[in-house]
């Protein structure tokens, strides 16, 4: 039986080799990723390497559509819409990553006018703290 960490797993193998990041020499990763039940319908996201630095870089949604809608599967329960955005962070050295959700419509983790100088740093991940402590 495939279990939460597994599909985790998917997720970040997908990203790691996926053609647009393979060659980029990254630490950390922020992807959101807009769902419905026919796949990913949006996604962006921001690299950032060994100094924190960020770039926005991500994969194609075809690398990891399979894996992001296998887990949306795995954690819907029957009658349930399943979530709609997916925040997944992860950590290349430290292998920590942090999952988050939101059902239904929302503007959470949106990229706009008001905040494009800002919503790198807020995606930032900061895995990488707890292992430095």
């Amino acid at each position: 039986m495939t279990g939460n960490l597994d599909l985790v797993g998917d997720i970040a193998r997908d990203i790691v080799q996926s053609d647009e990041l393979k060659d980029i020499d990254w630490v950390e990763i922020t992807l959101v990723a807009q769902v419905d039940d026919d796949g990913i319908t949006g996604l962006f996201g921001y690299i950032y390497d060994e100094q924190g630095e960020s770039t926005p870089e991500f994969p194609d949604m075809d690398a990891i559509d399979g894996s992001v809608c296998a887990y949306r599967r795995w954690l819907r329960k029957e009658g349930d819409e399943g979530f709609s955005t997916m925040l997944f962070q992860f950590n290349r050295i430290t292998r920590r990553f942090n999952v988050d959700f939101v059902y239904g419509e929302t503007t959470r983790w949106r990229v706009t006018p008001t905040n494009i100088d800002t919503i790198a740093d807020e995606l930032r991940p900061r895995l990488h703290e707890a292992h430095d402590a």
